[in-house]
């Protein structure tokens, strides 16, 4: 069983109309160097001033980058929980587990990374890891608007950008970039409607796909079961999963469980 580690908020950056980065710096390093894709189990030991101790359950969070042990996460606000992590400053202190889970690959000569909205924090740490091997990504950022669009200036390579309002970039949904590229494997993080998309066009064009899912989690390590996905759960089975992994699942784009397990149909 994994103990946090104690992290003080040294750096807020990337400020947007819906969530900011926090660099944090742990009191003692973890062990290893977390992979892209895998997350951490974040939680807020203390409550900031106006908020209650509802707010300090913990949360999987994204690895938005690393650097010599200080780790990077993004926060979009999404509920109470991101709401008191966004209301958190420099000096504060937070809980992380982590690195959990199954990550990205790094054996790719033409990547295509995909992201919709706050999935695109861990493609960011993946692109630099791309770019500090000499590997030149190229990065298609989706949201509802411009606001929705997180780091759109510090990808590495190659950004294209599509937003729903045609606020910036290409007005329509982020999948519809996909045709002007040919990949030799497409890394993608998001909505799973649009992970089913980017799947499809996949298996469509015979360009094997690495899958980052973004599951209801209550543990995140595999002892709850809330975040299952047919056999498998995503905490330790994934969150990266493969095409072939994914193209002949029962669940994967047609249901979910939420909080105490209950069951919802995945929206298209």
């Amino acid at each position: 069983m994994r103990y946090p580690t104690f992290f003080e908020i040294v750096e807020i950056t990337s400020t947007t109309s819906v969530g900011h980065s926090l660099w944090l710096k742990p009191n003692r390093a973890w062990p290893t160097q977390p992979v892209p894709g895998q997350f951490a189990m974040v939680w807020l030991p203390r409550p900031p001033k106006g908020y209650d101790l509802s707010v300090c359950s913990a949360i999987p969070m994204s690895i938005a980058g690393w650097d010599d042990g200080n780790v990077r996460i993004t926060v979009k606000d999404l509920g109470l929980t991101s709401k008191a992590l966004l209301a958190c400053s420099p000096g504060d202190e937070l809980g992380l587990i982590g690195p959990l889970g199954v990550g990205f690959s790094l054996d790719c000569k033409q990547p295509l990374l995909m992201g919709g909205g706050v999935g695109a924090p861990p493609l960011l740490y993946l692109a630099q890891m791309f770019a500090a091997k000499g590997i030149e990504p190229i990065t298609l950022l989706g949201g509802a608007s411009v606001s929705e669009i997180f780091h759109p200036h510090e990808f590495p390579g190659t950004v294209d950008i599509a937003t729903d309002d045609g606020s910036a970039g290409h007005c329509g949904r982020v999948t519809e970039l996909l045709e002007k590229y040919v990949p030799s494997r497409l890394y993608t993080c998001g909505p799973e409607p649009m992970l089913v998309s980017g799947l499809n066009w996949a298996v469509a064009n015979s360009v094997p796909a690495e899958l980052c899912l973004e599951r209801y989690m209550a543990c995140g390590v595999g002892l709850c079961g809330v975040c299952s996905l047919d056999e498998q759960l995503v905490c330790q089975d994934g969150p990266v999963f493969s095409s072939d992994d994914l193209i002949n699942s029962a669940e994967f784009g047609r249901i979910a469980r939420e909080a105490g397990g209950s069951v919802h149909v995945v929206q298209p």
